[in-house]
């Protein structure tokens, strides 16, 4: 058997794995991780969407509808769960949501799209409004226009970070998931870094 033909005869996942876990899962990963949190990696998908390995309208829709639920979840938890769940903060997570409750008092609706870029606290800050009591049917579709816009702008943000860099070194499709591994681990261990430092904190 010649060179040519045994690389052939290599099964594409085992010539390049992380494409091959993109290429099937990429999607449901996304969705799992905008879930809860998610901003670097939207920076990642979006880069890998500009050098073709996912579709950039796609990765906005799942983000969109993942990010979505997750608020929905917990606001609606908080607004018919609402010892139960301060329970569950006071118990588990330790984290005083008086800051979140005042940003929510001073800033009204409004602070469904400023909280959505506080990273780290997004899915409490759902929590606060549901306590909040704020009407329903006016957070879910405040909270859907908050979401698909911040699905938009860092989705938007990996894409063209992927059009700079090839714009300046070329073609580094060689390094392209190398390079998106960085942004994910990057936010990743900032979140557990800022997470390290709350839990530090004592809760009032």
């Amino acid at each position: 058997m010649t060179r040519d033909a045994r690389e052939r005869s290599i099964p594409f996942f085992l010539e390049n794995p992380l494409e091959e876990f993109i290429s099937r899962y990429g999607y449901i990963a996304i969705f799992i991780l905008t879930f809860f949190e998610g901003e670097s990696v939207l920076f990642a998908a979006g880069f890998l969407a500009f050098h073709g390995y996912l579709d950039a309208p796609l990765v906005v829709l799942v983000s969109t509808t993942a990010s979505y639920v997750g608020h929905g979840a917990f606001f609606l938890i908080a607004l018919y769960r609402r010892e139960g769940f301060l329970r569950l903060i006071q118990r588990f997570i330790k984290v005083n949501l008086l800051k979140l409750e005042s940003l929510v008092a001073r800033y009204g609706s409004a602070a469904i799209f400023i909280t959505q870029w506080i990273y780290g606290f997004r899915l409490l800050s759902a929590a606060v409004l549901g306590l909040s009591r704020m009407n329903t049917k006016k957070y879910f579709t405040l909270q859907f226009i908050s979401c698909l816009i911040w699905a938009v702008i860092c989705t938007g943000i990996g894409y063209y970070f992927g059009a700079t860099l090839t714009h300046l070194f070329g073609d580094i499709k060689k390094y392209t998931m190398f390079i998106a591994l960085g942004l994910m681990l990057a936010g990743f261990l900032i979140w557990i870094i800022r997470d390290v430092r709350k839990r530090s904190k004592p809760v009032l």
